[in-house]
């Protein structure tokens, strides 16, 4: 039969990312097809399945070797049923048993995953986390989503909803997070709440250098405030310097809960390189206790966007070797 093959799905809400690696983590096909959550629950269901059968076709490898196909699906989702439950951005998706389906259109072996666990994952089994055992990623995007991996395993929890690290609150009463609580790590350190922030708080009258987008009806991103902030705004500073002590303290608070070796960042904030890693960086070794010297290190993530379906790969692979689908 060879050598085994896994396949890897990343389930979004405008594509669905899909290849084929081999047991060493390498990906020997990959691409993205449209997901078209518009056309309805049966159709992202087919695009899914025709994936996996094109990453087989694109890898000419032998079916029979091909163990298991790993889906990362947004949340909420359960594992333990195979069920993607209530996905805000694939509202066609609800309550829908993807994993036995796939079982039953592919013949192959299926494990449903949280995408963020996925992407946790992947980095865990061929990037940046590749040569530890535990492990806890933040991936700074338009939120905060996150993986935390325990001894060799993705840890979800009881009701299968651990890891939202981007609810940890770090300022009691702060500003509201879209979740509903108030002063949650992604209410102040996600790319889309970086922007926020500096909107309002130059719409409440504060000065910057920002404000002439926002009177030139332009929006403001996060790239912009990063580059006020080089620039000198005091203004994109303080809220670039309060996203970096924020996710420090989310990071500390990980640092006590699960202990990992290692903290890897991922997402769109990360281009920021050294000016986000290296506030980022001091702040934990500042903030942290003294008792012990048991802060993790922190670095980058390696994959990029191919995370989610390579830690997808991945999770099939764990699941093979845990019986754990």
């Amino acid at each position: 039969m060879g050598e085994p093959y896994w396949i890897g799905v990343d389930l979004g809400g405008t594509n669905i990312k899909a290849g084929l690696l081999d047991g060493d983590a390498r990906v020997l096909t990959s691409f993205s097809v449209p997901a078209g959550i518009e056309k309805g629950r049966d159709h992202v269901v087919a695009q899914i399945a025709l994936a996996a059968e094109r990453a087989i076709t694109e890898a000419k490898v032998s079916r029979r070797a091909v163990l298991g196909i790993g889906i990362g699906s947004p949340g909420p989702m359960s594992h333990r049923q195979g069920l993607v439950i209530n996905p805000g951005n694939l509202s066609c998706m609800k309550n829908t048993p993807l994993r036995d389906i796939i079982v039953e259109r592919t013949g192959i072996r299926t494990t449903l995953e949280n995408d963020a666990n996925a992407a946790a994952w992947g980095e865990f089994w061929a990037g940046a986390g590749k040569d530890v055992r535990d492990m806890v990623m933040f991936t700074l995007g338009t939120g905060v989503g996150g993986g935390i991996i325990v001894a060799g395993n993705l840890l979800r929890g009881h009701f299968e909803n651990g890891a939202e690290l981007g609810h940890m609150i770090v300022q009691p009463g702060g500003r509201r997070c879209s979740c509903g609580q108030h002063g949650c790590v992604e209410a102040y350190a996600s790319a889309g709440n970086v922007a926020a922030r500096a909107a309002e708080l130059i719409r409440e009258g504060e000065a910057s250098s920002l404000k002439a987008r926002l009177d030139a009806g332009e929006a403001v991103r996060c790239e912009h405030v990063e580059a006020a902030a080089k620039a000198g705004d005091a203004l994109a500073g303080r809220v670039w310097d309060d996203a970096c002590r924020y996710l420090a303290l989310a990071c500390i608070t990980m640092q006590h809960a699960t202990n990992p070796e290692r903290i890897v960042l991922a997402g769109g904030m990360i281009n920021a390189g050294d000016f986000l890693l290296k506030p980022l960086r001091e702040y934990v070794r500042s903030l942290t206790w003294t008792l012990l010297d048991d802060a993790p290190e922190v670095m980058f993530a390696t994959l990029g966007d191919d995370a989610g379906f390579i830690g997808a790969a991945g999770c099939a692979c764990h699941a093979h070797e845990t019986g754990d689908w």
